[in-house]
């Protein structure tokens, strides 16, 4: 979690990732670029929960062993996240969404983390018109696709352009 002053870009996290079976194994070293709450219905089909809790970074901080048993898919046409799964356990790996040709992000789920109580806190709560109950947390609550859209949009400008992130 960022201390008074520090941002989410001057975090660095350098740990390794598994699925809840330990077969699919992958790590991440760098600074992530934020950490959402996100309550559509896609994620809570394939996290079999509410909302998925999800820290993303730039992808070149991930490191995927090449044989990786990581089964990608899309549940949306593109541009829409490769959604990466367990083909053991079928639970939620990793995703990895491209913004532009050698451009790309790399979504994980925060609980694959060895220590997730050192990533940063989530800063919003994303796609919460889907949401099946209601959080009572003081972070903000994005309704609407492309509102959604737009706030993780800014959290990537704002790691880009000021080295934090925000939604």
């Amino acid at each position: 979690m960022p201390r008074k002053g520090e941002t989410v870009s001057d975090l660095s996290v350098n740990q390794s990732c598994a699925c809840p079976c330990g077969q699919s194994t992958f790590s991440v070293s760098g600074a992530p670029v934020s950490r959402f709450l996100c309550h559509c219905q896609i994620c809570q089909s394939v996290y079999k929960q509410p909302f998925s809790d999800v820290t993303f970074f730039w992808a070149g901080a991930i490191s995927l062993p090449e044989d990786h048993s990581i089964q990608f898919q899309r549940y949306r046409l593109p541009p829409a996240l490769r959604r990466g799964s367990c083909a053991a356990c079928s639970a939620p790996v990793i995703g990895f969404l491209r913004l532009a040709p050698f451009v790309q992000l790399a979504f994980v789920p925060s609980q694959n983390f060895s220590a997730p109580a050192a990533l940063p806190s989530p800063s919003a709560h994303i796609f919460y018109h889907r949401r099946v109950s209601d959080a009572h947390d003081s972070l903000p609550k994005v309704s609407g696709y492309w509102p959604s859209e737009f706030a993780v949009t800014r959290m990537v400008m704002g790691s880009i352009f000021h080295g934090t992130s925000s939604a």
